[in-house]
This record gives structure tokens, sequence and C-alpha cells, in this order.
């Protein structure tokens, strides 16, 4: 499930506190809460992950950075595919503070756990099935194949992020499937049938988008924070020496 603030709304921590109708309807499942910051507004970029320091203990959070340049190239891609709720302009600040704030909170609250840990998609991608299998331990959860070798490819109409928000309170408007998941943004999801598919997919157009100017920016600001990011990877999820 995927919570936070949106549209100047602020977040919903209903999945710390055990309110969240999802509990009720799924007795007994292992829930993943995925959070990502930004990108419309400035509260959308830095608002507090967590709501107090158990929610932290409890939920053994992963922190998940992606290249600045590679993740900055996306956000440019979900606006020029048309995703819903990207309309406007596509701010390079607001991309800054979401990735700083990403990092400043893992530096706030790695210490508060030691079931807080960090991972790179580039470290990530070196080795995805012994990665998957360290994540599960940690998370004391069973590791299976199809975690990464799925059986069957993806149907855009079984995703349910475009459902009515449960907070009726709020009166959220509702998302179209077909619009938010569109073929353009995920036809490389859709067509494959393996995590190794996806994250091989050469059809990476996005990097075009990215001027000089803006790479240049990133590389200065972002990027030391990206690499700090991956050498605490390693710590934290060592590769298998063949």
């Amino acid at each position: 499930m995927k919570e936070g603030v949106r549209e100047g709304i602020g977040p919903d921590y209903s999945i710390f506190n055990g309110s969240h109708p999802a509990f009720d309807k799924h007795q007994g499942k292992i829930f993943f809460a995925k959070e990502v910051l930004g990108h419309s507004y400035p509260e959308e970029c830095c608002f507090e992950l967590f709501p107090n320091q158990d929610a932290i203990r409890r939920s053994k959070p992963l922190f998940l950075l992606r290249d600045p340049i590679e993740t900055w190239s996306s956000w440019k891609k979900c606006k020029a595919a048309g995703k819903q709720g990207w309309e406007g302009i596509c701010d390079l600040n607001l991309f800054k503070r979401a990735y700083q704030h990403t990092y400043d909170t893992f530096i706030n609250v790695r210490h508060i756990s030691d079931q807080v840990t960090c991972l790179t998609r580039e470290h990530l991608l070196k080795n995805p099935r012994q990665l998957f299998q360290s994540i599960c331990r940690l998370w004391d959860i069973p590791f299976t194949e199809n975690m990464i070798d799925w059986k069957h490819s993806f149907d855009v109409d079984s995703f349910t992020c475009g459902n009515d928000d449960h907070r009726e309170t709020l009166k959220k408007k509702q998302y179209d499937h077909r619009e938010t998941f569109s073929r353009i943004q995920h036809k490389d999801v859709r067509k494959s049938m393996s995590f190794y598919a996806v994250e091989k997919n050469q059809d990476r157009w996005q990097h075009t988008l990215v001027t000089p100017e803006e790479r240049e920016e990133i590389e200065i600001t972002l990027k030391p924070l990206h690499e700090k990011f991956a050498i605490w990877s390693e710590e934290y999820y060592p590769l298998d020496v063949l």
C-alpha cells in the first residue's frame, strides 16, 4: 500500500497505529507500505515519514535511493508521458528537496533502530536474488522465487492505487487506473515476466529529457548523497564473493 501527503493533505499514519482498513480486511497478512516523497507541492517533499520513534522500531524501514540523475529523468518522463497528477511544471528544486529529505530522514532515524537499513537501486541490481533473500531475512519473512520471476504479466486493471481513498472525509477524487499506469510509462513492466527483464530493458528514452544544466546541478548537490548510500548499501547488504 502507498500512503502519504498529497495535494497539501497531511500524512496518513494509519498503517502505523493499526487503524488502516486493510488490517481488518486482510487479517493475518504481512503488509508493505511504500512511501514516495514529491512531487507537486513542497509539503509532499518534506513531510515526516514516521509519527514517532516507536513506529520506526516496529516497521523495519528500508530506504531506497536511485541515482539522482536517473530519478530526475523519471520525474520528467512522468510529466512527458502525461501521468495523472503530474500536470504543470516539473520543478527541479522540489525534486532536490525530496531527495535531500529522504537522505536526511535516514540519517536521523538510522540510530533509533538497528533494523533501519538503506539500499541503492544499483546495488540491488548486482544480484537481485541474493539481495531479496537478505531483505527477507531482516524482515523475518519467507523468500519466494516469484518475487523476482513472476508467473503472470501485469494487468493494468489489477492495480488498486486508483481506488477511492478510504478516508471519506478527505473527499479525494478517484484516479483512473489506465491513465495512472499508462502504456508509455509501464510497457517494459507489463510485457516482462521477471524482475531482471524489467530492469534490463533498454527503452529508457527519458534520459534525453535531462538538460546539461540540470545534470551539472544534480551532480554537485545530490550525487554525493547517493554515493554515501552506495557505501552503506554494501555494509548493510554485502554480496557474496564467488
